[in-house]
């Protein structure tokens, strides 16, 4: 698994899950955005052959930052500069999708998880504009898609863990890691 906070949350869960079935790995630390996951992949892919990989960017990408805030991360959406613009963005996965490939593995892309109203960094909206250029390059090349970001407004805002942030309660977590297990199982060879 390669991604965000949001999978970092959710890995135990899916481990669990996998429990007999497969063994579930993690990238160390937190995945940020495209730019820093292309710099890092193949660190994180190290040495192994690996069956499946369940990957994601987004929320870092879409992100407006600014040195001067004083907000967690120092996200600023209305003085901030984007982190990477939708066309960086769509450049960086390429580019993965392509080192990703090499690999042999069954890829699963994990659609960004939800943007909710109030989030000090980030536009309302984003996140469907990021999976769209995602689920574009995917489609082109053949790589499975685990919608996430459905699945999570199934129970939003519920299983936020509070208003305006982009994470998810450990109840939450559990519910995402439910559906990660669920689409890796499904790629699992015979």
């Amino acid at each position: 698994m390669i991604g965000d906070s949001i999978s970092n949350a959710y890995t135990v869960d899916v481990r669990k899950q996998l429990r007999g079935k497969a063994e579930g790995f993690r990238i160390a630390g937190n995945g940020k955005n495209s730019a820093y996951g292309l710099e890092h992949l193949d660190k994180g892919l190290g040495n192994r052959k690996w069956d499946v990989i369940h990957f994601n960017w987004g929320l870092w990408d879409l992100c407006y930052r600014n040195p001067k805030s004083k907000t967690q991360g120092h996200r600023d959406k209305v003085n901030g500069t984007i982190t990477a613009t939708p066309e960086q963005y769509r450049g960086n996965l390429e580019k993965i999708v392509a080192r990703l490939k090499k690999t042999g593995a069954t890829l699963i892309w994990c659609t960004t998880t939800p943007v909710p109203e109030h989030e000090a960094g980030r536009k309302l909206g984003d996140d469907l504009i990021y999976n769209e250029v995602a689920e574009k390059i995917m489609n082109k090349n053949g790589v499975l898609i685990n919608d996430l970001h459905a699945h999570a407004l199934l129970k939003h805002p519920e299983i936020q863990i509070k208003k305006g942030d982009v994470h998810f309660t450990k109840k939450g977590s559990a519910y995402l890691a439910k559906k990660v297990a669920q689409e890796i199982e499904a790629a699992l060879p015979e």
